[in-house]
C-alpha cells in the first residue's frame, strides 16, 4: 500500500512539473516587432539631479525578434545632424550579450516579466571618458499596449540616477491618429 501510494505521488508530482514547464513553452511573450517612430510630445526625457533634460532616445528603431533574440536597429541624429545607427542585439534566452556602442561594450541581459507581457533589459556599460573610467547601469522595461511602445529607462550614473520614459508609436499609425485627430 505505501508502496502504490508513493508511486501515485511520484507520478502526480512528475505530470505537474511536466504541465508547468509545458505551459512555460506556450506562454505567448509580447512580440515588439515593428518599425517605431518616437512621439516627442508624449515622451519624458532623460533629467540629471541637476534638471537637465538631455535627447539621446533614438528617433527611428526597427525590432525584429524571435523566440531566441531581439535585435534593435535605432536611428538617430548626432551631434552635427548626421544620422546615428546603433545595432543592439540581445539574447531572449538569458544569455549575457555584448553590444557595442557610442560610449562603449554593453553587457546586458534580458527576461521577461509580469507573465511575458513586459521585457526587462538590465546593461551595464564601461565607460571612457576624459581619461577616467566609470560604470553607467541601465534598467529598462519595454511595454506594449496596442500600437504603442513604451521603455521605461532607469539609468545610474556618477552624476546620480536618471529616469526616461520613450514613447513609440508604429510607423503607419502617426499619420491615422492625426488624421482622425483633424475629424473631431
Amino acid at each position: 500500500m505505501k508502496y502504490t501510494m508513493a508511486l501515485v505521488l511520484a507520478l502526480l508530482m512528475a505530470w505537474s512539473a511536466g504541465a508547468a514547464a509545458q505551459q512555460t513553452k506556450t506562454m505567448t511573450m509580447t512580440d515588439f516587432s515593428g518599425e517605431w517612430v518616437m512621439n516627442v510630445e508624449k515622451s519624458g526625457f532623460e533629467q540629471d539631479r541637476e534638471g537637465h533634460r538631455r535627447l539621446n532616445n533614438p528617433i527611428t528603431m526597427t525590432v525584429t525578434q524571435d523566440d531566441k533574440e531581439l535585435v534593435v536597429v535605432r536611428m538617430r541624429k548626432g551631434r552635427d545632424g548626421e544620422d546615428v545607427k546603433t545595432i543592439l542585439t540581445y539574447s531572449l534566452k538569458g544569455k549575457k550579450t555584448k553590444n557595442k556602442t557610442d560610449f562603449g561594450t554593453m553587457e546586458s541581459t534580458v527576461k521577461w516579466i509580469e507573465e511575458g507581457t513586459k521585457l526587462e533589459l538590465v546593461s551595464s556599460t564601461e565607460v571612457k571618458r576624459e581619461g577616467m573610467k566609470f560604470n553607467v547601469e541601465n534598467l529598462q522595461t519595454w511595454s506594449l499596449d496596442g500600437d504603442v511602445l513604451t521603455i521605461d529607462t532607469v539609468r545610474n550614473t556618477p552624476r546620480g540616477e536618471i529616469k526616461s520614459t520613450a514613447v513609440y508609436e508604429r510607423k503607419g499609425t502617426q499619420t491615422r491618429a492625426a488624421e482622425e485627430k483633424e475629424k473631431e
